[in-house]
């Protein structure tokens, strides 16, 4: 076993299919795919032992360090900022004393996965600490269960699999288990044809997939027209993905901004539409929603011609742009 780690995990863009990947929606609409891409915005996890039963958990992205005598003491912490650190410390329930320092390079509330990845990270370098391997599946499993019961609200699955696995991910549910097959990103050529900005405003996406799920589950018709919708056009952007055909992505993410803004009243904003009209406006065929919306990242599609275009134009309007590749 080793005495220190260091872990990095990738997070991710949807392409088509979010929301379908959260259980039982997944189940009902039986299949259903989700589709994304690893991104280079990355999370992290170094772990130390430590020769006492001291634990210290620092978070780099809010500067705060949580510090407990021993594992008893951590477990009992109600301190709502380190819930997150205590569910994934409660799993492992380590004999020895270690030191945690994390850090994302996602914003907070982006809608990349960040928190998903994060996870990832952490389990990882728990796993390697202490010489376990764990199947891919049974990883997702578990780091979906832990952000569940965090959340309190049903969580997705699809944005684990990029931090594990990288590349492009076709997610099939079938009856709300999760295949996955994975694209080389060296076969895929829509890098210079993808923008990421973030909105400046946060989103909670737990909340935001709660209220779809709701409706779903009562029956409600619009929200289960929109849901058929996406399950439709996330199973033509598989085969477009499958096949490479890369011109049809931008119809497809029109398709899926317009139906996703019919799901929930939630999955827009001011910041969004004013970041479309702006993108559209300056040589962007088409705008993704990052996530389940009301705010964190978008991308914009364009041709690699317009790309800097539409880059100075949603820079200009005061938007940031997160220089990233697919990964």
């Amino acid at each position: 076993m080793k005495n220190e780690v260091l872990v990095k995990s990738p997070t991710r863009i949807d392409l088509a299919g979010g929301t379908l990947d959260c259980w039982p929606i997944n189940a009902a609409m039986n299949p259903v795919s989700t589709i994304n891409a690893a991104i280079s915005i990355y999370t992290s996890c170094g772990i130390k032992r430590r020769s006492d039963q001291k634990i210290v958990v620092y978070s780099k992205d809010w500067d705060t360090t949580f510090e407990f005598d021993n594992l008893e003491q951590a477990l009992l912490s109600e301190d709502k900022n380190f819930q997150f650190f205590k569910e994934h410390i409660r799993y492992w329930s380590p004999s020895y004393g270690f030191e945690v320092e994390t850090s994302s390079e996602s914003p907070v509330g982006g809608g990349l996965g960040g928190s998903s990845s994060l996870s990832i990270s952490i389990f990882k370098a728990f796993a390697e600490l202490n010489g376990v391997d764990i199947e891919s599946y049974e990883i997702v499993r578990i780091c979906s269960g832990i952000e569940a019961k965090i959340l309190k609200t049903p969580t997705g699955t699809q944005d684990y699999f990029p931090p594990l696995l990288s590349g492009i991910n076709i997610i099939d549910y079938e009856y709300g288990w999760p295949k996955v097959s994975v694209l080389p990103i060296e076969t895929v050529e829509i890098s210079k044809n993808i923008s990421i900005f973030f909105t400046g405003k946060s989103h909670h996406s737990g909340i935001n997939n709660w209220q779809v799920i709701k409706k779903f589950i009562d029956g409600e018709g619009p929200t289960t027209k929109a849901l058929s919708d996406l399950q439709e056009i996330a199973e033509d952007m598989k085969l477009a993905v499958q096949k490479s055909d890369w011109k049809v992505l931008p119809k497809l993410f029109q398709r899926e901004y317009e139906v996703r803004l019919q799901l929930a009243e939630s999955f827009s904003s001011p910041e969004i539409e004013k970041l479309a009209e702006v993108a559209l406006s300056n040589g962007g065929d088409a705008i993704k929603i990052c996530g389940a919306g009301g705010g964190g990242c978008v991308f914009i599609w364009s041709e690699p011609d317009k790309r800097s275009q539409v880059i100075e134009a949603c820079e200009k309007a005061g938007f940031k742009h997160l220089d990233v590749q697919l990964v």
